[in-house]
């Protein structure tokens, strides 16, 4: 660890570089070279255009390198409605993107996956290297800090390098104003122009005034320390002063701000995914988790946009793509930044959910969340997409990510205090929502289910069965916390008479009313099977993904390919799925594997479908099922691949390690948490886990883990 953070925080800065003494070349250390071979950084002589630029985050704020904005995670600007120009990202000038002249030549960069900060680094004609490092801190939730460090230590002669630095300081959504300046720092008081409904987001930034050059003296070596503090109105009413106060604090720190950085990310990495002998899927696996990570964070609960943190893509707003395809991940591994992270930007937005719900001629209850939401909880969908209006199943979506949260966690406190209002309100909209026809059959009519090329459609499949798994729960949850007022005869009614389409002589689902063979946009019904784990056998599975894998559009996102790797899987056709999990990656991007939304391109850092191929790993290689008192397994190994190990999956606040290779399967309880007993059941015999005791089978058979509470 020591010495890890001694190679990084000082020979970046040093003469070690291969090479460099005689000659203007530099070649990466042994080190670096060591972390690409472990799939934890990523390299390249060459860094891409903006657009396929990486980025550095903490989950509060975040860049692109070199980009020209910041962004804090909710803060926006525009209103809720509007036709084109919606509520946005807030566009903060970007005080880190600083260029080094003076003839600098680029010899290499990378983003180190494991430790979240980049590096350049640069020759100069007479031998001197210069390099940038960027990070968001991981625990100074506050800060962007950059270090600049020139080394002139084989120079006769001292060098003079130009800096190039923001001069414009404005946005388009912010009014800026200088605060106060001396020759040190600047701090600028700014507010958003229009706010989503009624609050005003300010917000302070104070930053590192950076000279126009540096001056290093022959024989040795400086390093400049630029630090941009961002606190706003969100968090403290005394904004500029504490923007202030911890920039002072951070440059006081600033020795040790690297080391301890690092030591967060080294916390953050103990649960993780490990792929063995397989280096670009190992490097797909990191990266995604790492662009995933660096968009979020516990304590700081704004969600996950499908752009991440670092872009405006999709404006930031939070959609199903949270729930659905992000989500599942952190459940599993980060349980505490799926519930404080995620699951509580939904509770704090209840009454954005309820007025969305009454804004609709027919009045309904309950909460109805927005399809798109920015600050406010609001429904912020440009208004001239039908979607804001009709893509309604994203109140299942919520309600279904709560359920598998106390599945997962048995978190009776959360259910009780936080959670139980948003999943009995949901029902209620659910109920409110649906229609009775004259034979007594219940319909959802004029839609738009995930297949976004449906508008207006009735009985969607997908949408009637979450809807009716939020009806399911809502009653499970009601009797979990004893309440007897939820009206259980009327749910109970629904849900046993809700259409749910069904083509009994071919056995398959047919998408909505009217389905007719019409080209699908993305993955659909194919989510019956996974993630809801609707009852039906294995031929209808098979039906379902052998007739719409051939409606896909070719151009959709990569989460598609990753539904039909799961599903594929699940009924044993490795040689489909194989096809099908190639694909589901194929968006990624070199040099520094950002996520494109398709494969010639759309929105990044497209962390949407870096969630979906997760769960291609973990749900469908590793076959995790999560139901409601046990763990299903049934591990299989990724085609190239030497062997795979999830570390620190969480069940009932225990963690066990999972690996396997081209024969074995090992089981080993990392945590026990108080009161919780796990126990593995394989065929006939079960046996329990202990601590740092594995248990070994063979691969090729699934088995459970099952979770008691022991009084």
């Amino acid at each position: 660890m020591k010495l890890l953070i001694f190679l990084i925080g000082f020979l970046l800065i040093s003469s070690c570089f291969g090479g460099v003494k005689y000659k203007n070349t530099v070649s990466p250390p042994q080190w670096w070279n060591d972390r690409v071979a472990q799939g934890k950084l990523l390299s390249s002589t060459n860094e891409p255009s903006n657009y396929l630029m990486t980025s550095v985050g903490n989950g509060y704020v975040a860049h692109v390198i070199g980009g020209n904005a910041i962004y804090v995670g909710g803060v926006f600007n525009g209103p809720a409605l509007s036709l084109r120009n919606p509520s946005h990202r807030a566009l903060i000038p970007n005080f880190q993107t600083i260029t080094i002249g003076s003839g600098a030549q680029l010899q290499y960069a990378g983003i180190d996956l494991y430790n979240g900060t980049y590096t350049r680094v640069y020759s100069f004609v007479n031998g001197a290297v210069g390099t940038q490092l960027f990070y968001a801190h991981q625990t100074i939730r506050n800060i962007l800090v950059q270090e600049i460090s020139i080394d002139n230590t084989v120079g006769s002669q001292d060098l003079t390098v130009a800096l190039g630095s923001l001069t414009n300081v404005s946005s388009p959504d912010l009014n800026i104003n200088l605060f106060d300046s001396n020759s040190q720092t600047s701090t600028y008081n700014a507010s958003i122009i229009q706010p989503e409904v009624n609050f005003t987001t300010c917000l302070a930034i104070t930053t590192t005034n950076v000279p126009t050059s540096i001056t290093v003296p022959a024989g040795q070596v400086s390093t400049l320390t630029i630090i941009t503090s961002i606190v706003t109105n969100l968090e403290t009413s005394l904004y500029i002063e504490s923007s202030m106060d911890i920039y002072k604090t951070s440059m006081i720190q600033q020795p040790s701000l690297l080391s301890t950085h690092i030591e967060a990310w080294e916390l953050i990495w103990e649960a993780r995914i490990e792929i063995g002998g397989n280096l670009p899927l190992a490097q797909a696996v990191n990266s995604s988790m790492f662009y995933i990570l660096q968009s979020i964070r516990s304590d700081w609960p704004h969600s996950l946009s499908p752009g991440g943190l670092a872009s405006n893509g999709y404006h930031g707003h939070v959609f199903w793509d949270a729930e659905t395809w992000m989500y599942p991940p952190m459940l599993i591994l980060y349980p505490s930044i799926a519930r404080d992270g995620m699951l509580q930007y939904r509770i704090n937005n209840l009454a954005g959910a309820h007025e969305k719900a009454l804004s609709y001629n027919k009045g309904y209850q309950g909460y109805m969340f927005p399809w798109e939401s920015g600050f406010s909880g609001y429904e912020v969908c440009p208004t001239f997409a039908p979607t804001g209006l009709l893509e309604q199943h994203i109140t299942g979506d919520i309600s279904f990510a709560m359920r598998q949260y106390y599945y997962t966690t048995g978190d009776f406190q959360w259910l009780n205090s936080t959670g139980y209002q948003a999943i009995k309100g949901m029902a209620e909209f659910w109920a409110s929502r649906v229609t009775v026809n004259s034979d007594s059959s219940v319909s959802i009519n004029g839609v738009i289910p995930p297949d976004e090329y449906a508008v207006g459609v009735d009985d969607s499949v997908y949408t009637n069965v979450i809807a009716k798994m939020a009806l399911e729960w809502a009653i499970e949850a009601a009797s979990l916390v004893n309440d007897n007022t939820i009206p259980l005869d009327q749910w109970q009614s629904l849900i046993d008479n809700l259409v749910i389409l069904f083509d009994e002589s071919s056995q398959w689902h047919p998408e909505y009313q009217g389905y007719n063979g019409q080209t699908v946009k993305q993955a659909d019904v194919v989510l019956l099977g996974y993630p809801l784990m609707y009852n039906m056998s294995s031929t209808v599975r098979r039906n379902d993904l052998t007739y719409y894998q051939y409606k896909n559009d070719p151009n959709g996102p990569a989460m598609t390919h990753s539904m039909f790797a799961v599903g594929w899987l699940e009924l044993g056709n490795q040689t489909a799925a194989e096809v099908e999990f190639a694909k589901s990656f194929a968006n990624i991007q070199q040099p520094f594997n950002v996520w494109t939304e398709t494969p010639t391109g759309g929105t990044t850092n497209f962390i949407t479908g870096a969630g979906g191929f997760l769960q291609g790993i973990i749900f469908g290689y590793g076959g995790l099922r999560i139901s409601e008192s046990q763990y299903l397994f049934n591990p299989q190994l990724p085609p190239n691949t030497d062997s795979l190990l999830i570390k620190q999956l969480n069940y009932l606040g225990s963690t066990f390690n999972l690996y396997w290779n081209t024969t074995t399967i090992e089981i080993e309880l990392s945590y026990s948490a108080p009161n919780v007993q796990l126990t593995c059941i394989f065929s006939q015999d079960s046996t329990l886990l202990v601590e740092n005791l594995p248990i070994s089978l063979n691969l090729g058979n699934s088995f459970i883990i099952k979770g008691d509470k022991i009084n």
